[in-house]
């Protein structure tokens, strides 16, 4: 896993509220869309956002990259 993406999952595991979340959500998108990480890499971290996600409850909805993203 390269270095931006540890860098990612360090913020995930800090945060508290699902706006964060979102929030790294599109750092993630925006560092795809430069071609700084892979899509799998992304696919990776996004995955472990979501779980993050579903642990915080609530009933807002964090759009990241995931296997969820399969309709």
């Amino acid at each position: 896993m390269s270095r931006g993406c540890r860098k990612h999952l360090s913020k995930i595991q800090k945060a508290k509220t699902k706006y964060e979340l979102q929030q790294i959500a599109s750092d993630i998108q925006s560092e795809l869309d430069r071609r700084n990480i892979s899509y799998d890499e992304a696919l990776n971290v996004g995955n472990i956002l979501q779980d993050k996600a579903d642990t915080l409850g609530g009933d807002e909805i964090v759009y990241a990259i995931s296997d969820r993203d399969s309709y």
